[in-house]
């Protein structure tokens, strides 16, 4: 039996920076019957200048990667292109982004960071957009590169337009266009009618229509002033039809003829500023807004006379909706909107009020914090701020101390570092100094990596030193050269950056991610002293696998080359990531660090085997299978020797006990557990053997409980408790919520697993009960799940862990839906709660909930914790002995970090609203 205590942590500060644009890869495609390419990417900007890849998987979102900024930069627009690719609708898909200056900038999906700057020479850039894909030619067109490739708009402070070409994999200056209004006219937003004609609302109270071929003009939009101020077209957009749509500073969506440019109808919709507006379905007759008044409002047309009006309004944020993007195809029809309040959310589009919202995480999906167990330290990253605390213990009651006592109780912050540098942190790993409390901390950025030397104090504080990186190393490769007459290469490890750093377990590794994916191993020899660390002197670059990259099929190109009038139902233009889908996301190391293992977007997996203190490519790995998708969390299974005495034998000098050598790997050390980000899979690998592991042989996924396949958030790391080799247990944990699985026992058949998650069933509308199955059915659209019967479509608030109270909010005072009110979901009732307690294999540290037997359950779970950043292990495991039976009793202690949404500081909202 284990005893676990947790140590609730809510001190750590972590803010998400707020969201300013947001853009998917593809344009919508409402009319297709297939479902969205599977290269479909949707691009989140933010004010820290970070951008981040979600990859849709059909509604299971995931945060594949994180383009970092750095300081004083922000991220204030964002737009794709395609090259093109007349064969098979193959061209490399690619990122522009804007941000309170003169330049576009162009980024490098595999590597991270910028590929390319253009200066347009003009004024602050304030809106960007991409021209309309090549269609074929038509009459009088001739498809050249330049005519088939995708341009880009821009609009300045001063009022001018300029236009950028991606012709040849590059960006070049083509053209600035007329300047129209005042030079005071800033443009605010941008949208391409056609491949030739540009419409920008402008903050001088209009909207203009350019020609791209003349340069010139066209036409003009005027609106009214209010009260004497200039109106601020906020957004424009174009319906199927041709038609124009804006959101204005007055609150007002106005609808606009495309031909002869006239207003058609405007609706006062905001109590604010009106800043997004997207529009979709399968007939364009769909427009969402979203203000400063944290409304969304979806429009529709109503009545014969083909006017728009109101049909449906929710409150899904906090704050001012900032920006707005809807992407459709086949069943696929969702808008995502961020804001100030940080957190995406996705909503359905042509199934708004028959879908649940889904809010994605805001915090982030790569751990940023970690722990060194036996010396009680975790150490927090984020930004340019690296925070090292002491996690005290606690007995008892201390550990959640009154309101009004010393709130600092159990924790000590003993290091802070801030960085000179300007690039924001991708990576960071600790490890102690043998024979000491001293510590080596390896930081990385997309561009530098540096070590300091954390060294004890007699005031408990460490002390920070920089420790200096040989300039020039040798690199040597796996790869065998013939030419062996040719000097090294050398490299500069600190200049080459990391996306992923990681410490090796004994401390004698250093793994080093670069932003391109290649896999750097530096061997390092600590030690005490002022010089902690000595490297070897040479670096070695370990080959990945080749992997073979998906074919183009002839049915493909023959479909993708027929052109014809059902041209728009056919398959849409895939794209292609390539290389970005071998990025490495994940990195592990076996616990006795003879084993290393890495896996990329694509899904597939390599591993190393240390032999003789040099890592070479594991002979069994090629056989490994590829993934249904990403890994997002994986870990190796710690090895713990058997119980059983050991062997020995008996001679003249006394009794022998028969030892193995130290180099030999145990056969469990080789077992990797792996979460997938596609529902959630759970596999677990041989990799020496170059297989599945027994227990997931007998156990797939499809025996995995439905309500661990259905989670919405990705699992995000893994934390292995293991007493002896018949109890072993992995602790699954994302953002929502904690599951535990007993990998020493099978998992239960699908029927009987219903009684083992020891919940009451529910009860529909009727009173009738549901199996769990038909708890949540689940949607299509990319959102969340479908709303029941008798559930009504408000949303539902979670209460502050706090309190452990739920409160029931209106999602919006003045509307006027006749509808029901809307019931509030819970995890758990107050039943289940008591039930949970008795089963919980987790304690609180008192040890008076040990006096209950606990059932030995094949899994676990809780939804109890809120946006949670570490479920990590912290002190050393001891043993006691429990009760009259003299019963061995192991303590576990594990801090678990929540940073809830309402601690987050955010600025005050314009609008005062109920929210």
């Amino acid at each position: 039996m284990t005893h676990v205590s947790l140590h609730r942590c809510r001190f750590v500060d972590y803010t998400p920076p707020q969201i300013t644009s947001i853009a998917f890869s593809h344009p919508s495609t409402p009319s297709s019957a297939h479902p969205p390419p599977p290269t479909l990417r949707a691009a989140i900007g933010r004010t820290n200048g970070s951008i981040e890849i979600w990859n849709p998987l059909g509604s299971c979102w995931h945060h594949e990667s994180t383009l970092q900024g750095g300081q004083d930069r922000s991220i204030e627009g964002l737009t794709w292109v395609q090259d093109h690719d007349a064969t098979a609708g193959k061209g490399a898909l690619r990122l522009f982004s804007i941000g309170y200056s003169s330049v576009v900038t162009e980024w490098d999906l595999a590597a991270g960071r910028p590929k390319a700057h253009l200066d347009c020479n003009g004024g602050v850039i304030w809106s960007i957009a991409a021209q309309p894909r090549w269609a074929g030619a038509g009459a009088g067109e001739e498809g050249g590169e330049e005519e088939t490739a995708q341009k880009i708009v821009v609009g300045t402070e001063d009022g001018a337009l300029t236009v950028v070409s991606t012709a040849g994999g590059e960006m070049t200056y083509v053209r600035g266009l007329m300047r129209a209004g005042t030079s005071k006219s800033r443009v605010l937003s941008l949208v391409w009618k056609d491949r030739y004609t540009v419409v920008a609302g402008m903050a001088d109270s209009t909207i203009r229509v350019w020609d791209v071929r003349s340069g010139r003009s066209t036409s003009r939009m005027s609106l009214n002033k209010e009260k004497g101020r200039e109106v601020l077209v906020w957004s424009v957009k174009v319906l199927l039809n041709g038609d124009i749509v804006s959101g204005d500073s007055r609150g007002e969506v106005c609808f606009w003829d495309g031909k002869n440019y006239t207003l058609q109808q405007r609706i006062k919709s905001h109590e604010g500023d009106c800043l997004a507006v997207e529009v979709g379905g399968i007939n364009g007759d769909t427009v969402i807004s979203g203000g400063v008044d944290m409304r969304t409002i979806v429009y529709k047309h109503i009545g014969g006379a083909r006017r728009w009006g109101q049909t449906a309004r929710r409150r899904f944020h906090k704050h001012d909706v900032r920006a707005m993007a809807a992407y459709e195809c086949g069943k696929f029809s969702a808008i995502l909107s961020g804001g100030v309040d940080m957190t995406p959310i996705v909503i359905p589009l042509r199934q708004f009020g028959a879908e649940h919202q889904l809010a994605l995480p805001a915090i982030p999906q790569t751990p940023i914090i970690t722990t060194v167990p036996e010396h009680r330290l975790m150490m927090s990253w984020w930004g340019r701020e690296i925070k090292v605390w002491r996690i005290e213990e606690l007995d008892g009651d201390e550990m959640y101390p009154l309101a009004g006592q010393d709130e600092e109780r159990g924790r000590k912050l003993i290091s802070r570092i801030m960085l000179s540098n300007e690039e924001n942190l991708t990576s960071a790993t600790i490890t102690p100094v043998p024979e000491s409390e001293d510590f080596v901390l390896a930081i990385s950025t997309i561009a530098e990596i540096k070590l300091f030397h954390l060294k004890s104090s007699s005031s408990e504080a460490l002390r920070v030193r920089k420790i200096t990186i040989p300039t020039t190393l040798t690199l040597e490769t796996s790869e065998e050269d013939d030419e062996s007459d040719d000097e090294p290469d050398e490299i500069e490890l600190a200049k080459e950056g990391a996306r992923l750093i990681k410490f090796s377990p004994n401390g004698k590794s250093l793994l080093v991610i670069t932003p391109d994916s290649r896999i750097l191993t530096v061997v390092l020899t600590i030690s005490g002293g002022k010089s902690p660390v000595s490297f070897a002197g040479s670096v070695h670059e370990l080959a990945r696998q080749d992997r073979p990259t998906p074919a183009v099929s002839k049915q493909l190109i023959h479909n993708f080359q027929q052109r014809s009038k059902k041209g728009k139902k056919r398959r849409v233009e895939e794209g292609s990531l390539h290389p970005y889908d071998r990025t490495i996301n994940r990195a592990t190391f076996s616990s006795n660090s003879s084993i290393l293992a890495v896996a990329d977007l694509s899904g597939w997996i390599d591993t190393f085997v240390l032999k003789s203190g040099v890592w070479c490519a594991n002979e069994n790995g090629i056989t490994l299978p590829k993934l249904k998708s990403a890994a997002v969390a994986m870990e190796f299974r710690p090895y713990v020797p058997p119980t059983t005495p050991p062997q020995l034998t008996i001679t003249e000098k006394g009794v022998e006990f028969e030892e193995l050598p130290e180099s030999q790997t145990p056969d469990d050390e080789d077992r990797l557990l792996v979460v997938t980000a596609k529902d959630n899979h759970i596999l677990e690998f041989n990799i020496l053997q170059g297989r599945l592991s027994d227990w997931s042989r007998r156990n797939p996924s499809e025996r995995l409980p439905h309500d661990f396949r259905i989670q919405k958030d990705r699992a995000a790391g893994i934390v292995w408790e293991v007493s002896s080799p018949g109890s072993v247990r992995a602790w699954i944990w994302a953002a929502s919520w904690v599951w535990m699985f007993d990998l020493s026992q099978d998992l239960p058949a699908a029927e009987a697993a219903e009684e083992v998650t020891g919940q009451k069933r529910k009860r529909d509308a009727n009173g009738s009960i549901k199996a769990p199955s038909e708890y949540a059915a689940k949607g299509e659209s990319g959102a969340g799940d479908k709303v029941l019967l008798g559930q009504s479509r408000g949303l539902v608030f979670s209460a502050p862990a706090k309190s452990e109270k739920c409160v029931i909010t209106s999602d919006d005072e003045d509307d006027n839906d006749t509808e029901t009110p809307f019931k509030l979901i819970r995890d758990k009732d107050e039943d289940d709660e008591k039930e949970d307690e008795d089963e919980n294999p987790l304690s609180n540290g008192d040890s008076k909930k040990l006096s209950k037997p606990q059932r030995n359950k094949p899994f676990w779970k809780t939804n109890r914790y809120r946006n949670l950043m570490a479920f990590l292990p912290v002190g050393r495991k001891d043993e006691f002995t429990w009760g009259p039976s003299g019963e061995r009793i192991e303590a576990m202690e594990m801090v678990v970090v929540e940073r809830p949404s309402w601690d987050m500081e955010m600025p005050p909202r314009f609008y005062q609203g109920t929210a």
